[in-house]
């Protein structure tokens, strides 16, 4: 083994020899390394916006530079998810490598996405969703009807997949301009009984509603209409950004004198004509 840091580009070639020639253990060794290697170079002053999930991106670029053809970057993923420990935070490099692949051939992994949404493991889960965004927009269509579908599942961290992935943020701010794309999707969930999905939803209609406050305040009152309890926490929690420059108009449309969330709190005894 090296005893110095090798060049990054260099380290992730040597990492695909390793591997194909079945050396796991010393594989993911270097592996390893070059994401320590990778974090370690960000100057201190830029690590709060570049965290563990850029170094991780950082990291998987480079292991697909060093990929002649797509098969490798899937064969690569499944070779390195399965060296892996459970829960290991480098789960999030096959997860990029497989949406990379998925870019120019989706069927495969839509497939893998939907296992990688039930991963076991709450990093396995935040980093399958973040992933995946990197096919929405290549592959739309074939991704929403996919997405319409994980929706409908029986499984809840499925359905909070959806949720997560269509959040409109970083690489999904395009779907700020056509939110009815993603809402197609959330109209599955609006009567969601689970919190773990349900929460999801929420946050995505309050995300939407920064470029989008009409849009959401009519789903708000939509919502609260159907009177389903369900329905109401999604409404409620969907008024997070709202509140901050509508919070009578928030407070018409829950039909409620107050609205609390975290350290906003906000009645109408507060608010001036």
């Amino acid at each position: 083994m090296h005893t110095s840091p090798l060049p990054e580009q260099q380290s992730a070639g040597l990492i695909l020899q390793q591997f194909s020639q079945g050396d796991s253990s010393s594989a993911l060794s270097e592996l390893r390394q070059l994401v320590n290697d990778i974090h370690a170079a960000i100057p201190e002053k830029q690590r709060i916006g570049k965290g563990i999930t850029w170094t991780l991106q950082r990291a998987a670029g480079l292991l697909v530079e060093e990929c002649t053809e797509p098969r490798q970057m899937r064969e690569l993923a499944g070779q390195i998810e399965a060296a892996l420990p459970a829960d290991d935070r480098l789960v999030g490099i096959p997860m990029i490598l497989m949406a990379e692949y998925g870019v120019g051939d989706p069927l495969p992994a839509l497939t893998y996405f939907r296992g990688a949404a039930n991963n076991p493991g709450w990093m396995g889960r935040e980093f399958a969703q973040l992933a995946f965004r990197r096919m929405i927009l290549p592959q739309r269509p074939l991704v929403f009807l996919f997405l319409e579908e994980m929706a409908q599942s029986t499984e809840p961290n499925q359905r909070r997949f959806c949720g997560e992935t269509l959040r409109p943020v970083v690489e999904n701010q395009w779907l700020q301009k056509v939110p009815q794309a993603s809402l197609a999707v959330l109209r599955h969930l609006f009567r969601e009984p689970h919190p773990y999905p349900r929460t999801s939803v929420g946050n995505n209609l309050s995300d939407l509603s920064r470029r989008n406050p009409e849009l959401i305040f009519a789903i708000v009152e939509e919502l609260v209409s159907t009177g389903d309890a369900n329905s109401y926490w999604i409404a409620y929690r969907a008024c997070r950004n709202l509140v901050k420059h509508s919070p009578k108009r928030v407070m018409d449309a829950l039909r409620v004198d107050e609205y609390h969330y975290k350290d906003r709190n906000v009645s109408r005894d507060e608010i001036k004509d």
